[in-house]
């Protein structure tokens, strides 16, 4: 196998399977890459046997065709190394891939292609088209609420769900819940399935990359996504999803609308003193006027107040700092609007430039 290849057509493909790939090495040849050079194109493909990413990459030079598995780190740090629009020679002789650039060399050990494993695809049963670059915001706006460990399984991805003309996408880690939707046409048969935790953050990365139409295959036990030039598998988490419409809370409104940064900022100087294990912040609301408390078991303490636009009632509220911060990142526009629902119950968080978003925060006792 021998073929050239730009630098800046390998970089992003090489960076994204390394990501996919296993890490822990308990199989080895799982922190490999499998490199199929042919008719002018290079295919790349990893996987960790959960989930599988294959790119194809055209345009390379190919003058001998063949497939052999590089480790997937040391080929994205290489690559990436390399100067912009630079061609790199990879040649395989024996059992090491050559690699030139430049002045530079590199010989990199290989296992058999033969030795690559893959994923087994499934019969999908349902199927819709969506935008990468509106699925990757839906995912980014709503992953930060994913458990990450969690005993409850479940909590441990995103719940995507096509519900009458839309696809909504929710996240929750028990004490906050992240929900948007989109609409969507041509849905023949709804679906409903949770993508585990490490498929969610690899797809969104792949996606952002390129905006185009991809396609969303669906089956009982996977996930497939379609693009131009790659397709990505995972598998799914089984179980039941929390009927997350019940954390909504309803009753009477209290609305505050406050600068984002300025909120923000005056977040990031009270979490300085906060307590660093449980993460606690008090918020007191009156007239037009907000007041940001924050202290530690070590006596220390932090206060602020900034002016916002309020006018319900008197209300102290404690909420785990970094979740409101976390939800504050995902809002596009310059300012907040939080909805408060009394000092005992939960609060939203809105997005005024997209309605279907909505993050909702349980309050802490302090």
């Amino acid at each position: 196998m021998e073929f050239n290849i730009n630098k800046n057509d390998l970089v992003e493909p090489a960076l994204l399977a390394s990501n996919v790939s296993e890490k822990r090495q308990s199989i080895p040849i799982l922190s490999n890459v499998l490199i199929s050079a042919a008719k002018n194109s290079i295919k790349i493909t990893a996987t960790d046997l959960e989930i599988e990413y294959k790119t194809t990459i055209e345009g390379a030079e190919v003058k001998k065709e063949g497939e052999v598995t590089v480790s997937a780190r040391k080929l994205a740090d290489l690559v990436r190394s390399i100067p912009e629009d630079t061609k790199l020679n990879f040649c395989l002789i024996d059992n090491q891939i050559e690699i030139k650039a430049l002045k530079f060399q590199a010989d990199l050990a290989t296992l058999p292609a033969s030795d690559f494993p893959s994923i087994d695809s499934s019969d999908f049963n349902s199927s819709i088209k969506i935008s990468s670059s509106a699925l990757a915001d839906m995912i980014g706006s709503t992953s930060v609420a994913m458990a990450a460990q969690d005993v409850r399984y479940y909590l441990n991805g995103c719940l995507l769900e096509t519900k009458g003309n839309a696809l909504c996408v929710v996240s929750t880690d028990g004490h906050r819940l992240a929900f948007t939707k989109t609409s969507i046409d041509g849905l023949k048969e709804d679906f409903r399935v949770i993508v585990p935790r490490k498929a969610v953050m690899e797809l969104q990365k792949i996606i952002s990359a390129n905006n185009e139409e991809i396609t969303l295959n669906v089956s009982q036990n996977q996930i497939n996504v379609v693009g131009s030039a790659f397709s990505f598998t995972s598998k799914l988490i089984e179980g039941n999803y929390p009927d997350y419409e019940k954390v909504f809370p309803v009753g009477d409104e209290s609305k505050l609308i406050v600068d984002k940064n300025e909120f923000n900022t005056a977040l990031s100087r009270a979490s300085v003193l906060s307590n660093e294990k449980y993460r606690g912040i008090r918020l007191s609301l009156n007239k037009d006027l907000l007041k940001i408390e924050a202290n530690n078991p070590e006596k220390e303490s932090a206060e602020e107040e900034i002016k916002v636009d309020y006018s319900g009632p008197e209300l102290e509220i404690g909420f785990n700092i970094s979740y409101l911060q976390e939800s504050l990142t995902t809002i596009k526009d310059l300012s907040a609007e939080i909805v408060f629902f009394g000092q005992e119950s939960s609060c939203i968080v809105k997005n005024k430039e997209n309605e279907d978003l909505i993050h909702v925060i349980m309050p802490m006792r302090l």
